[in-house]
């Protein structure tokens, strides 16, 4: 009976053996396929990955767009020139007011400082005034003298007229009378007289009213004429090309006569004004016979020629 009960255990056991290693070969046969089919899959998608590009934190977003390439400028002026960068500046030399550009600068100083009370030469002036004086006219009652300031424009046409004729002059083959040494020295400049009127007060600053003669040449120089400008030696032949009568003919408009002290550039001087054609290209300027002993009047035909230094107020 015993022998039996362990052959029995002996024989179960040797079955479940068998049972189990047959299921479990069955179990690896069967599973084996899909094991491959997704050890495949995850091959495929995990062995060799497309990197995805990393999500930037805020902070290395900041970093790139601080390292991101920037548009160089062109590097600045380093030969001393700030002019490009700090804004013109043309003080007055009179008053020293700033200005921004040099039309207003000659804006003001035609405006505000074209004429001053002069702070030493007057006297020299009314000697130069009276001198020309006759005897036997009645004496003239000078009232102030006055000093013009001339804007940088002006003196710079004037200056540039007299290179002008200097050249001309030095150009020229034949230089044997006086005048024409002159003309190449300094232009051949002359101290003359030019009488006209003005009708304001004309005592620290000049008027823009359209009627006041004196004012407008002391702003803009001397304007072109078809006749020329005529230009005396002496201060009462100047006097004298303005009607005795003019003060009380024009009362109503205030009218009064200045004369004006003024540097010419005569350049050439033609002989006879009545004689020598006036567009000769060979004279800068022509003469008229003065009578007697009386000087010449000068005319001259470009308006850069002439410069007025010194105004006369005066009544006779």
């Amino acid at each position: 009976m015993v022998t039996f009960l362990s052959f029995f255990i002996l024989l179960f056991h040797l079955g479940c053996f068998i049972f189990s290693s047959h299921h479990r070969h069955g179990r690896r046969r069967r599973d084996s396929p899909k094991t491959t089919i997704v050890f495949f899959f995850k091959r495929l998608f995990s062995s060799t990955p497309l990197s995805p590009p990393p999500i930037q934190s805020p902070s290395s977003s900041t970093r790139s767009l601080r390292q991101a390439p920037r548009i160089i400028l062109p590097p600045p002026d380093t030969d001393g020139d700030d002019s490009k960068t700090r804004p013109e500046i043309h003080p007055c030399s009179i008053c020293g007011e700033i200005l921004q550009s040099p039309s207003l600068l000659d804006l003001h100083q035609s405006s505000k400082h074209a004429i001053s009370h002069p702070a030493d030469g007057e006297n020299i002036i009314r000697i130069i005034f009276k001198m020309g004086w006759p005897q036997n006219a009645k004496n003239p009652i000078i009232h102030r003298i006055l000093k013009i300031h001339n804007s940088p424009k002006i003196i710079t046409r004037f200056e540039e007229y007299r290179e002008f004729v200097k050249s001309r002059a030095a150009s020229k083959i034949i230089k044997s009378t006086l005048r024409d040494q002159r003309c190449i020295a300094d232009g051949n400049e002359l101290l003359r007289f030019y009488c006209t009127t003005f009708i304001c007060e004309l005592d620290y600053s000049i008027c823009n009213q359209q009627y006041c003669s004196l004012c407008g040449i002391i702003k803009n120089g001397f304007s072109p004429k078809m006749d020329g400008i005529s230009t005396l030696p002496t201060s009462y032949r100047a006097h004298m090309k303005i009607p005795e009568d003019i003060e009380e003919e024009f009362k109503f408009m205030n009218v009064k006569r200045g004369l004006l002290v003024c540097r010419v550039i005569a350049g050439r001087v033609g002989c006879d004004l009545g004689l020598v054609d006036k567009e000769d290209p060979g004279f800068d300027s022509l003469a008229g016979q003065g009578n007697g002993d009386e000087e010449d009047e000068l005319v001259v035909f470009n308006p850069r020629a002439v410069l007025p230094c010194f105004v006369i107020v005066y009544a006779v």
